[in-house]
């Protein structure tokens, strides 16, 4: 997602320009997850914290187009865990490779880091602005070119340790998609990282559990509302339970 500055200089480019610029920026936020992201966060879960993980065949093997949906409690469980279950496929399948929808006043801080969390496929979304906002538009566009997007279909982080009604957007995205899901469940990560904590503790203890892919197509006969798309996400939210 782009400001209305930009957008407008990204729409002035030529058809080639535009798509080299965009194999470019694609190349550097892989580059980046490699050799940055991946390395640092492996060894923050497995050397310094002591992660399991199972059920990881399970997301290796999913098809494209692909959501994965977990529970949030951290506000790094997306990296916590995403280091951990997409590699190796995501290391030689850029498609793979998994955007985010993180929340923007939390991580789009000043030009540097904006510059680099959009490199690493971050989608900036603004909490409370609705199912129509540009990020829900954006998520419907990866996964209809065939690509994977990580949500928390909850929304925000759980301050009681027990799940939240999942949002109608996630609905609304997989109504529009067809995409495959994956469900994921993890404890221990609010002790890594509690809510308020400014730095990763170490020595603590998690795990991971990824669930089998599932589709949402009983639902797509229903109309196209947003009583359809919170059942959707409700429903995503059952799988999720099912594993915790």
């Amino acid at each position: 997602m782009t400001t209305a500055t930009s957008t407008v200089r990204e729409s002035d480019r030529p058809p080639q320009a535009a798509r080299l610029a965009d194999r470019v920026n694609d190349l550097i936020g892989w580059l980046l997850s490699i050799v940055l992201v991946v390395p640092v966060f492996w060894l923050l879960m497995k050397v310094f914290n002591r992660t399991t993980v199972r059920g990881k065949h399970r997301l290796q093997t999913a098809p494209l187009p692909l959501m994965f949906v977990f529970n949030h409690v951290s506000i790094l469980d997306n990296a916590f865990v995403d280091v951990l279950v997409f590699p190796p496929r995501a290391l030689r399948d850029r498609k793979f490779l998994p955007y985010h929808v993180p929340e923007e006043r939390n991580f789009f801080k000043g030009p540097v880091m904006s510059w680099f969390m959009r490199r690493v496929r971050c989608i900036p979304i603004r909490r409370g602005e609705g199912v129509h906002q540009p990020a829900v538009e954006r998520a419907i566009e990866i996964l209809r070119h065939g690509g994977c997007v990580h949500v928390a279909p909850e929304g925000t982080r759980t301050r009681s340790g027990k799940l939240l009604p999942g949002k109608a957007g996630v609905g609304r995205v997989l109504y529009e998609t067809g995409a495959t899901v994956v469900p994921c469940f993890h404890r221990g990560m609010g002790d890594i990282l509690p809510i308020g904590a400014r730095f990763p503790r170490f020595g603590r203890r998690a795990e991971i559990i990824v669930g089998c892919p599932f589709r949402v197509d009983q639902f797509l006969s229903l109309p196209n509302t947003r009583e359809t798309w919170q059942k959707i996400a409700d429903h995503v939210m059952e799988r999720i339970a099912a594993l915790e």
